[in-house]
């Protein structure tokens, strides 16, 4: 069916002297009614004011009901008719009475009119509908807002609720499911005195993680088997499939044991079959080696401050606002960190904790902390630095010499434990639910109000040892405060090199490290080494 668009897009309204156009017009009328039209000299002029009112309208409204091609001309026959029955009637002429004219005029205004007041009463529907359309969405949208706004909350929190259920009854065994201590308990809780018994002071255990990389294990074995504070390597063994090899299990050293799992996740790493012999624990993985002196300097300054976690590595949480004016806490990587010159936690890939810690950890840590790293195997070691300094007044961990942290020494592997493409995103997760759950945000949790997490300078005027919160001088430290006389020894070679040249400090340390990575290096196990490019074809 045609419409209004159609019938009149061909014909140019605005050209009084198209012939074509006429008599498209003529042909439209009845053949004898054809001469009585044209008899009123007005109605070509007034024709042609008629289809350009209906155009106008037809193309200023956004919906129009179709009319008959035969309906639309009906009208202007009807109008012709009209206005010869008045011409025969001579009410036109110059005889005519004012008032007759007035009414001719009147009637002729009326048909024009007619169309008019169609189009607007369409058009006046058509944008009521649109408005009332408009006004519904708007009103359905409010309803949705106001439902959020309402229930999102309590909805939200009733979905973590059962989703930290879930979790914890199908990632944790049986008897990890429920906390053996509160954290208001663990606030309670007095660590374990250092002073009680020699060794504590003199000698410290490693317990060192590890997974399917039986080459790095060796190695780092043999490494740190060889330093003289290291009283005795537990090897903390979640591989239930496989035994540990025969190097480990009968080391020439005799100071390592295996301390067998049955489950299989990153919080194992704290979890104690093995009673240690030391309060002095130094967490590690099986692909980091330092130097035994990088190692005892360490150590003698966690002596000095046993209730805190001293590391080897630093990091940072980034808090971020959003404009709701919500914040999150976010995990800020090494060049965050370095970046900021502030640092917040550490890792426990290499670092001295008490012992305590260990079983507060097992026992005290929120089920659904404990059950997301056993699920994800992500975030063991932000749980341990946050626990730590939740439990300490919210003070950050206390960092190594800087000489000691870059006298690393990294193990080759071909497969990593952690790094896939949802890292960041997984440790971004951590740190802000960790902190929450924690109360690393200055909030109450279980009746206990917590500490804000703090955050220490990195570097200090002295760049080769100061390095991290509340750092130390050498100088001040007086060998006889130790018990050993190897202690006492490494006091004095470390006041020795502070009062070195730089060049000569770092010559000292390119030959400690030299002497750490020989037996790695020889095997092709230090990366980039020539010996490294041998064995792997690099």
């Amino acid at each position: 069916m045609k419409t209004i668009k159609d019938e009149f897009v061909s014909v140019d309204i605005n050209d009084d002297n198209n012939p074509s156009r006429n008599n498209e017009l003529t042909n439209n009328y009845p053949a004898n009614e054809r001469s009585s039209a044209y008899e009123d000299d007005d109605s070509p002029s007034r024709q042609r004011s008629m289809l350009k009112a209906l155009w106008s309208e037809a193309t200023s409204t956004t919906s129009f009901p179709e009319l008959h091609h035969h309906q639309l001309h009906q009208r202007h026959t009807n109008v012709s008719t009209n206005t010869t029955n008045y011409a025969r009637k001579g009410s036109t002429g110059s005889n005519a009475s004012p008032s007759k004219r007035r009414s001719l005029t009147g009637r002729r205004g009326g048909h024009t009119h007619l169309h008019h007041n169609r189009a607007a009463r369409v058009a006046k529907r058509v944008w009521l509908a649109a408005f009332a359309a408009l006004a519904a969405s708007s009103l359905i949208a409010v309803h949705i807002f106001l439902y959020r706004v309402i229930f999102s909350t309590t909805s939200n929190a009733t979905d973590d609720i059962n989703d930290a259920a879930s979790m914890i009854a199908k990632y944790l065994a049986p008897e990890d499911q429920t906390a053996a201590m509160s954290l208001r308990e663990a606030h309670s809780h007095v660590l374990k005195p250092i002073t009680t018994h020699a060794i504590d002071q003199s000698q410290f255990t490693i317990r060192m993680n590890t997974w399917h990389r039986n080459e790095q294990l060796i190695l780092s074995v043999n490494h740190h088997a060889k330093c003289e504070t290291v009283k005795e390597i537990q090897i903390v063994w979640c591989d239930s499939q496989n035994e540990p090899p025969e190097d480990i299990l009968h080391h020439v050293s005799g100071k390592v044991k295996i301390e067998k799992h049955t489950i299989n996740n990153l919080n194992e790493r704290f979890k104690v079959h093995l009673d240690p012999p030391t309060l002095g624990i130094l967490s590690l993985d099986d692909d980091v080696l330092r130097p035994c002196e990088a190692l005892d300097a360490a150590f003698i300054r966690w002596t000095r401050h046993p209730e805190r976690m001293l590391g080897f590595d630093v990091r940072t949480h980034v808090v971020e606002e959003s404009k709701e004016g919500q914040t999150t806490w976010k995990y800020g990587y090494m060049s965050t960190t370095e970046k900021s010159n502030r640092y917040s936690l550490t890792l426990p890939r290499a670092s001295f904790l008490h012992r305590d810690y260990l079983d507060l950890y097992t026992m005290a840590l929120p089920r659904p902390m404990y059950a997301y790293i056993a699920q994800h195997f992500e975030c063991e070691d932000i749980a341990m630095s946050f626990l730590v300094s939740s439990l300490t007044g919210g003070k950050p961990p206390l960092i190594t010499d800087y000489w000691a942290v870059k006298s690393m020494v990294k193990l080759y592997s071909e497969s990593k434990i952690s790094g896939g493409k949802d890292h960041k995103r997984a440790r971004d997760k951590c740190v802000n639910d960790f902190a929450d759950m924690l109360g690393l945000k200055g909030n109450v949790v279980d009746g206990v109000h917590v500490q804000p997490l703090q955050t220490g300078k990195i570097r200090h005027k002295d760049s080769f040892f100061g390095y991290g919160a509340e750092p130390e001088d050498w100088s001040s430290i007086e060998p006889q405060s130790v018990k050993t006389q190897h202690l006492k020894d490494l006091i004095e070679t470390m006041q020795k090199v502070k009062a070195m040249y730089g060049n000569v400090r770092t010559a000292w340390l390119s030959g400690k490290i030299a002497e750490t990575m020989e037996e790695a290096k020889l095997a092709g196990m230090i990366e980039n080494t020539e010996e490294w490019k041998k064995r792997w074809k690099q």
